[in-house]
């Protein structure tokens, strides 16, 4: 099980890597792929990446092509193969400027030996590989066509399993018939690095692994590496003995050669000994990757000698990846079905959130609830003061201990080992290892769960603890069978059951639907109090300007007694002073009455009716008819205009007013106003003239009371008060208004009503 891949380190050819002692420390760091050496099974050239030449050869030439290899150097292809191969393969060797995975060149029949190979070709560096891997004399007798037709049936096997483990079952088993190997296992790598026989196929008399996990260390990096670039991986017979690479004098060393994308490259020594400690010699691996990720892998074991032929492994590889799909597919949908039921059921509980006035009610059933959706042993709620608990959980205190901890983790914090990370829980692992805290509107506020110590039992193949001895006969380390690789159980204690991806995201919905529910009635709660500040004022206005009328009249009324009755006795500037206190008095009446007006404009009730707003601007017009004949207006109004819910007697104050504006402030000499209806959910209606216009900086101003831009004799005089009004009655009936404006051009104020 032990493969290595590319390092960029190259060995001193004295020291050759499959001659030297086992070095267990440095099995991350192994540099298998400069070998220096090939596997018997067939011949390896180093050819120039110029003119083709022959650089280098496997030592058993000699055993396979009749020559040995020293005879071969510098010589070219016609040595070995016929012209017409030779021309061919030159043709796709020179296209090979880049390393890739070896292509097939075909099989043939050397010149001088009657052995048909299937030929492969790959780049290295800035040489080029060559690789003759022997046919076996019987080799399978299925034809390739019988062969596919074969995987394609049994493709058709995997996608009727109902689950992703009866899928996995009928792959291992479908591949163990086809190979015809002793066993087949079915591997998955897991988060750890650890990997486990999740499913296999093995004679009776065969060792058994399934269920069994590995330890990282039994695929380092490296052969991880090389499992992604190689996805094929086969020995015929892992008790050969390698043979080395003999190079050209003035050509790079062998050790130095890169043999990752090799198709006979030497194995590993660790790897070797870990198979026939097995009781293996013969094996044949392909690689399942997912995004270029690891996912698992295929181990096809042999106790015997067991030569496969390119063709078979090409098609039990086409099987491999096919499988590889269909089982990811089925995993991911296993998942999701998994992941929409806890959505589905969290989404019940945040519809309710969202559609109820009775948050507090809801809340306090929330951690009962929980426990009923999601995998936890435990749930509390913490609103300030107030804890609710349901399960399985610490005490209120520890809780509270545990909230102050919490401020100073993430908004959404998840854990499955809190006794490590938070000493004082250390002793609540029976009920809180595992932790998702979910922070609401406040701090102080929390939503937790919580899930208890899981202590997992892992039966590993062998102790993991200890995967080596050291050999006192031969003074070196090696990988042992590890007590026959039988099952070595181990407790893992100190962590939960990990929270998977899907609960994480059911319990940050469910926080959000909580937060958003907070901010519902929180906003509810500031709009009554606002609702009822608005009214105390309105209700304090109307008796303020109510009670303020009759002592005004009072000082009025003693003012014009006094010029009345007392003219004659008076200076001219007393008189001057008592027209000033009338003309002031009346000012203040109005701007009373209009406050009054505004007061009244708050507090009437809304009276909606479908009303027709032509029919409604006509009895306006009607209204203001003196104004408009004294000011000789042209007075455009749109026809057909909507009917449409709305007060109308707000309705037609506000019409009244904006018109009575565009009238006033205007002073062109053909004054012009519009009125008319944009298509719209709801309608907008505008009102446009051609008057004085409004400086952009002035647009808000003027909807404020009291507030005028002129002199208060200017263009008629008034209170500054019409559009505050306007505005009112607008928001009255749930509409808004607005206005664009263009000095010496004109205005236009648009509105809706949305009651």
């Amino acid at each position: 099980m032990h493969s290595s891949e590319t390092m960029s380190t190259s060995v001193p050819i004295e020291d050759p890597v499959w001659k030297s002692p086992v070095d267990l420390s440095n099995c991350d760091r192994e540099p298998v792929q400069f070998p220096g050496a090939i596997m018997p099974h067939g011949v390896l050239l180093v050819l120039s990446s110029n003119d083709f030449r022959i650089l280098g050869a496997s030592a058993n030439t000699a055993d396979w092509f009749g020559c040995s290899a020293e005879s071969l150097f510098h010589a070219d292809l016609s040595q070995i193969v016929s012209a017409k191969n030779k021309q061919r393969w030159e043709e796709i060797l020179a296209l090979l400027t880049e390393p890739r995975p070896p292509r097939f060149l075909g099989n043939i029949r050397t010149l001088s030996q009657d052995q048909r190979f299937d030929v492969f070709a790959h780049r290295s560096g800035d040489v080029l590989i060559l690789e003759f891997e022997a046919i076996p004399a019987k080799s399978s007798e299925i034809w390739p066509t019988e062969r596919f037709a074969e995987i394609k049936e049994s493709i058709a096997s995997l996608h009727s399993a109902e689950t992703w483990q009866e899928a996995i079952n009928v792959a291992v088993n479908e591949l163990k018939r086809m190979s015809g190997f002793d066993s087949v296992v079915a591997t998955r790598f897991l988060d750890d690095g650890s990997f486990q026989a999740v499913a296999e196929a093995c004679d009776n008399d065969f060792p058994t692994y399934l269920d069994k996990r590995f330890p990282r260390s039994d695929i380092p990096e490296p052969g991880r590496r090389q499992m992604l670039m190689m996805r094929v991986q086969y020995a015929p017979d892992l008790t050969y003995s390698p043979v080395p690479i003999i190079m050209a004098g003035h050509t790079p060393k062998p050790m130095t050669l890169d043999l990752g994308f090799s198709m006979l490259r030497s194995i590993s020594s660790m790897c070797n000994r870990y198979y026939n400690n097995m009781g293996v010699q013969s094996r044949l691996v392909f690689s399942l990757v997912e995004h270029d990720k690891l996912w698992g892998f295929f181990n096809c074991k042999n106790a015997a000698p067991k030569p496969v032929t390119y063709c078979d492994r090409l098609a039990f590889h086409s099987f491999a990846e096919m499988a590889a799909l269909v089982l990811m597919e089925k995993e991911k949908a296993e998942q999701q079905w998994v992941a929409l039921n806890s959505k589905r059921n969290i989404a019940k509980i945040t519809d309710e959130l969202a559609s109820t006035n009775e948050l507090p009610t809801l809340l306090r059933r929330l951690p009962e609830q929980m426990l009923t959706v999601l995998e936890i042993s435990g749930s509390a709620l913490c609103l300030d003061n107030l804890i609710i608990c349901s399960g399985k959980t610490p005490s209120e205190s520890s809780i509270r201990t545990l909230m102050q901890w919490l401020e100073g983790q993430d908004e959404f914090f998840s854990t499955d080992r809190l006794p490590t990370l938070f000493e004082p829980f250390a002793g609540h692992g029976d009920c809180a290892t595992g932790l998702i805290a979910a922070r609401l509107i406040e701090n102080g506020q929390y939503l937790l769960a919580f899930r208890p110590e899981w202590v997992e039992e892992v039966q590993w193949a062998g102790n993991p603890q200890k995967p080596v001895e050291f050999n006192v006969e031969n003074s070196e380390y090696r990988l042992t069978p590890r007590g026959s690789f039988e099952v070595w159980k181990e407790d893992v204690r100190g962590k939960a059951r990990p929270w998977l991806t899907h609960e994480t995201e059911a319990l940050a919905d469910l926080q959000r639907a909580i937060i958003l529910s907070q901010h519902a009635v929180r906003n509810q709660e500031l709009k009554s109090q606002l609702e009822l500040s608005n009214k105390e004022l309105e209700d304090f206005a109307y008796i303020v300007s109510h009670d303020l009328q009759e002592p005004l009249r009072s000082i009025r009324n003693f003012s014009q007694f006094l010029l009345d009755n007392a003219s004659e006795r008076l200076e001219a500037q007393e008189r001057r002073w008592l027209d000033t206190i009338m003309n002031m008095g009346a000012r203040m009446s109005q701007q009373i009455d209009v406050l009054l007006h505004y007061s009244r404009a708050s507090q009437l009730q809304l009276d909606l009716h479908k009303v027709n707003i032509n029919e409604l601007l006509r009895s306006v017009i009607e209204d203001l008819s003196t104004l408009i004949a004294l000011s000789q207006a042209k007075i455009e109004i749109q026809a057909n205009l909507p009917s449409i819910l709305c007060d109308p007697i707000r309705t037609a104050a506000l019409f009244e007013n904006l018109i009575t504006n565009a009238i006033k402030y205007n002073d062109s000499a053909v004054k012009r106003v519009e009125i008319g209806c944009l298509e719209g959910n709801p309608y907008t209606f505008f009102v446009r003239d051609n008057g004085i216009g409004i400086q952009q900086r002035h647009q808000q101003a003027i909807f404020t009371i009291f507030r005028r831009l002129h002199g208060r004799e200017e263009y008629g005089g008034g209170t500054g008060a019409g559009l505050t009004i306007v505005r009112r009655h607008v928001e009255r009936q749930r509409g808004r208004i607005w206005l664009e404006s263009t000095i010496g051009v004109g205005t236009t104020f648009y509105f809706t009503l949305g009651a």
